[in-house]
């Protein structure tokens, strides 16, 4: 792909589509697993996220959200989005499939999803109904401002018995963020900073009690962020994968491997496994 297409206001939202049109989708069998696997007494928990595309300064970028200190992933950067709440999310999906309200970037309504199975179809729109209500929770983002790009691969998580649903959405216009307690802030990282290979490095995760948990203890890769007065955010884990996951799919190239030799450190604290503060 040739990155001056990321200046592309118009051509890039409609190339992304595309794109995501034809990729490989495992929402119905995850979910049916994890249905199966619950009705046996298990507690594995499902979340849509949107991963939000805003066209600013000339180019695309990232809407991604830094947690609180008030909640026990504090300072993790992730995507809108939260825990499945059934019978509200099947109610907004229902009023979604009825009345046609979000649209495709190229305007085909949520019924019209090509290349989908109707069960996977309303997987997708159920989740991103899910996706759609935190975001309005914690960012006061509009489900009306808009359009959707397409349906990421899912992704379970380490940490938690937890998978998420990612889906790619355009914001149609700028909006004044009205932050819930939970987010601290709202980054815009352009895409093209993904393609640098400056951007990236190893993280070393380290409990801050120096836990023997192996889910502790660990080196990933991330992104670097500078925050603008001297700090660095760093972007690792789930979100990483999604993001990089959908710069590949689109893109159809790799990304620049993060170096061995730059090290950042990550600190998770006692509660960070439980999910609870």
């Amino acid at each position: 792909m040739d990155l001056k297409l990321l200046q592309q206001k118009d051509d890039f939202p409609l190339y992304v589509l595309r794109q995501l049109d034809k990729a490989s989708i495992d929402y119905q069998e995850k979910h049916l697993s994890i249905v199966q696997s619950n009705s046996k007494g298990g507690n594995h928990l499902e979340a849509g996220v949107v991963l939000l595309l805003h066209y600013n300064n000339s180019e695309f970028c990232f809407q991604l959200i830094k947690r609180s200190a008030t909640v026990a992933q504090a300072g993790d950067i992730s995507c809108p989005g939260g825990i499945l709440e059934d019978s509200t999310d099947a109610m907004l999906n229902h009023i979604l499939l009825k009345t046609g309200i979000i649209h495709t970037i190229d305007n085909r309504t949520l019924n019209d999803l090509p290349n989908r199975d109707e069960q996977t179809a309303d997987l997708i729109r159920l989740f991103l109904m899910n996706a759609l209500r935190e975001s309005w929770e914690e960012i006061g983002l509009s489900p009306l401002n808009v359009d959707f790009l397409g349906a990421l691969p899912s992704y379970s998580l380490t940490y938690f018995s937890r998978t998420i649903f990612p889906l790619a959405c355009l914001v149609k216009a700028s909006y004044t963020y009205q932050l819930n307690p939970e987010v601290e802030r709202v980054l815009e990282i352009p895409l093209s900073y993904f393609f640098q290979s400056s951007s990236y490095a190893m993280v070393e995760v380290e409990s801050g009690l120096g836990s023997s948990d192996p889910r502790y203890n660990m080196k990933l890769p991330c992104l670097v962020i500078p925050d603008g007065q001297g700090n660095d955010d760093i972007l690792w884990g789930a979100t990483f994968y999604i993001v990089t996951n959908f710069l590949q799919i689109v893109s159809g190239t790799t990304l620049p491997p993060s170096p061995p030799s730059r090290r950042v450190k990550k600190t998770l604290s006692s509660h960070y496994a439980s999910g609870h503060r």
